[in-house]
């Protein structure tokens, strides 16, 4: 019949390389692999007619009946793209509990199914003659009519909603389906070239490079979903409003885990936990997918509500089995939390932050979301909104607690406190928004607003009445590298001497062998700026460490203060502070409460007292009352 049958054997091995790389890659996780699968099966067949049509031995019957079936199946190929399509759009999904919607998408292939037998009695589409020879009918234009119709549809669905795609996935997914138009539009005026199958399968290799390519989905040390389809799908979820749930679950003690065990070790662990908690989890809702955020936090996403118990018992169970390597056992430390949305949350971002938060919110091992919900309403999904506008528009306070000179029986000198006051949830927490902040790198522009106020306060209220203010720099902020800067412009613009200042620190920042926390601490340094040690005695504190460095006065925190009610340990502070005092390095000891200790302090020799016993943390205004009161 002298059909060039070159492109359709090239097209069979694009697609059994496709089929392959899928079965090798295991990508058959989520819907969207699903129909992709689909339409490539379903090119594969349309391909496999197409060449096995084409030969000359068969007979005409057979071949009439093969073209036929070719005829449907390459309709198919632009019908299951379509839905394929739809279901990357998230229109799928949408309507996924009103499926009889659909119903009218099926008319043109439908119509294209009864053309076809009825082709078999009036030959008005095509037909073969004795030789054999193909003949196109004058209606021929029904069958592919049929095809431009999904194609040009699936084109519309991108257009529309652009929102759920890359722009690189726009481009790849446009120009696929204007290639596949070309291709037929090509094979309707030249029928002895096949290139229509093998164009096709170009598009199905453009996909899988562009959208259905694992890394864009899939987490390879777990082999779950990973944080992009995450916020995909809930969003998608959302856009639908659709009812569904969210169970976080963070591993605690993931860092021991990477250094007991080789690092193979390790992700097959996680892979054995998620892959078990997923099958499981499906035997009770179909509906439950797994995805792993980073950070060895994992969310279990379902739709069924009745089992939101057994859901999160499952998981519990699964990550509370012992891990095996050679003769040693390990245990997972996991807490967990469950979110209903939207009733919980209706935000993608708001729930990602949340999931990064909601571990050190809790001792337990799991967080009740709905009493938190009563007592502190949506704050723990607004904050990061919070946060942002609050540095924008510089909404944050300073509180101050004054410093008692023991010597000069006088405040000498108040720490900078940072609050925070929302008009919707009121004062928010420290021990909530700090930790918040610095997990996610605003505590730059955070720590920027508390320099600036507190140079303002200082300049404008406090000198002459104490000889320096306090101000603490969180590790973010001595990482940045336009901290210097920032200091020298701000202490300019409200006339601030280097020794009006203090910046507390904790041990565990200058102890990170980090060049840019270096480089920021010499150059304040050399500019005049003093630095105090915060929380000394918290954790692991290292005494050779702290005499080495080039501080003014070193803080023991409350912890440490809360000895001196012991007798004990008296001898042990009477030998300590002397030891400072010869590096020329003032003591501070915070969290003091009574005369006792303060008595103590004073009999020891200690420098300075900040605690309940003479000022609380308090706002500016009160805080210039109490100065004028005790000095």
């Amino acid at each position: 019949m002298g059909f060039n049958l070159f492109f359709d054997i090239a097209a069979l091995t694009i697609l059994a390389f496709l089929i392959f790389s899928i079965i090798l890659k295991k990508q058959i996780i989520g819907s969207s692999n699903k129909f992709y699968l689909v339409v490539i099966f379903t090119t594969l067949i349309a391909t496999t007619l197409d060449i096995l049509a084409s030969l000359d031995f068969f007979s005409i019957r057979l071949l009439f009946t093969l073209n036929a079936f070719f005829l449907f199946f390459r309709a198919g190929i632009a019908f299951t793209l379509f839905f394929y399509t739809l279901n990357l759009a998230k229109v799928y999904q949408r309507f996924r509990n009103r499926r009889f919607w659909y119903l009218p998408l099926f008319i043109p292939l439908l119509v294209l199914f009864v053309c076809l037998i009825i082709n078999y009695f009036n030959k008005f589409l095509f037909d073969y003659l004795p030789g054999p020879t193909y003949q196109r009918g004058d209606f021929m234009w029904i069958a592919y009519l049929v095809g431009f119709l999904y194609f040009a549809s699936s084109i519309v669905a991108v257009i529309c909603t652009q929102k759920y795609f890359l722009r690189p996935q726009i481009i790849a997914m446009i120009a696929s389906i204007l290639a596949q138009i070309l291709a037929q539009v090509f094979q309707y005026f030249v029928g002895s070239v096949l290139i229509e199958m093998f164009v096709d399968a170009i598009t199905l290799l453009t996909l899988s490079l562009f959208i259905e390519s694992p890394e864009n989905f899939i987490d390879f040390k777990t082999r779950a979903l990973n944080y992009r389809s995450f916020t995909a799908d809930v969003q998608q979820e959302l856009d639908i409003k659709a009812t569904f749930s969210v169970l976080f679950i963070k591993v605690t003690n993931s860092s021991t885990l990477y250094n007991l065990f080789p690092y193979k070790q390790v992700v097959k662990f996680n892979r054995s936990c998620s892959a078990s908690v997923v099958e499981k989890g499906r035997k009770l809702d179909k509906s439950t997918l797994v995805y792993f955020l980073g950070n060895e936090t994992f969310a279990y996403v379902f739709n069924n509500k009745k089992i939101e118990d057994d859901i999160v018992q499952l998981v519990r169970d699964e990550f509370a089995k012992p891990m095996i390597h050679n003769d040693m056992s390990f245990q997972f430390v996991a807490k967990t939390c469950l979110v209903n949305c939207p009733e919980d949350c209706n935000n993608v971002a708001d729930l990602v932050a949340f999931s990064t938060t909601f571990f050190d919110l809790t001792d337990d091992d799991h967080l009740d979301i709905k009493p938190f919900r009563k007592e502190k309403g949506n704050l723990l999904f607004e904050l990061d909104h919070i946060l942002e506008r609050s540095i924008a528009e510089k909404t944050f306070t300073n509180h101050y607690q004054g410093i008692y000179s023991i010597k000069e029986k006088k405040f000498i000198s108040a720490e900078s406190l940072i609050r925070l006051k929302n008009p919707d949830f009121g004062m928010i927490m420290p021990s909530l928004m700090i930790p918040y902040a610095e997990g996610r790198g605003k505590n730059s522009g955070i720590g920027r607003v508390v320099i600036e106020k507190a140079f303002k306060f200082f300049s404008t209220q406090l000198k002459g009445k104490l000889k320096y203010i306090e101000i603490n720099l969180s590790p973010s902020q001595l990482l940045d590298t336009n901290l210097v800067k920032d200091v020298t412009y701000l202490a300019r613009q409200y006339d601030i001497q280097p020794e009006e200042v203090i910046f507390e620190i904790l041990e565990s920042t200058v102890a990170t062998d980090d060049p840019n926390i270096d480089k920021n601490f010499k150059e304040l340094r050399e500019l005049g700026y003093r630095f105090a040690i915060d929380d000394f005695g918290t954790g692991y504190s290292n005494l050779s460490r702290i005499m080495h460095l080039d501080i003014a006065i070193l803080k023991f925190d409350r912890t440490m203060s809360d000895l001196l009610k012991d007798d004990a340990y008296d001898d042990f502070f009477r030998g300590l502070i002397p030891i400072f005092h010869r590096r020329k390095i003032k003591v501070v000891f915070e969290g003091v409460e009574t005369k006792e200790v303060v008595d103590k302090l004073e009999s020891m020799k200690a420098d300075y007292i900040q605690g309940y016993y003479f000022s609380k943390t308090i706002p500016e205004e009160e805080f210039i009352e109490l100065i004028n009161k005790i000095n």
